[in-house]
């Protein structure tokens, strides 16, 4: 094996490492899943970062890029369901919540990943 094609073995092996460690995490049961909300999280979903705000009623706050937007989430079985009025076009995604250093891991069916982080203090 020459040098080019233990670094591309390497570069491939490393960037499947993240999305195993998702698949192989424990997912978080349905009681733990709702005790986030009430709580402000940073998300990243698809590159972007948006910032939100989830009541503990069901509703949720979005805010990126100098645009907001409203919505819901709720829980489907133990997946954790958000919906935006203006992003999602009201269409709920829905995923397992795992967590993964410090973030919470939702990955859906689709294989997107979303991960968000509490960024207050608050502990319901």
């Amino acid at each position: 094996m020459n040098l080019r094609t233990a670094l591309a073995a390497t570069l491939i092996a490393a960037t499947a490492l993240p999305l195993a460690g998702i698949a192989e995490a424990a997912p978080l049961a349905r009681s733990e899943v709702t005790k986030l909300f009430p709580g402000q999280f940073e998300a990243q979903v698809k590159g972007y970062r948006v910032n939100f705000t989830g009541s503990r009623g069901g509703t949720i706050v979005g805010a990126a890029y100098g645009q907001q937007d409203t919505g819901r989430w709720f829980m489907k079985g133990s997946a954790l369901c958000v919906s935006f009025d203006k992003w999602t076009k009201g269409e709920a995604k829905c995923g397992r919540i795992s967590q993964q250093g410090g973030w919470y891991v939702a990955q859906g069916n689709g294989g997107d990943v979303l991960k968000f982080r509490r960024t207050d203090l608050a502990q319901n």
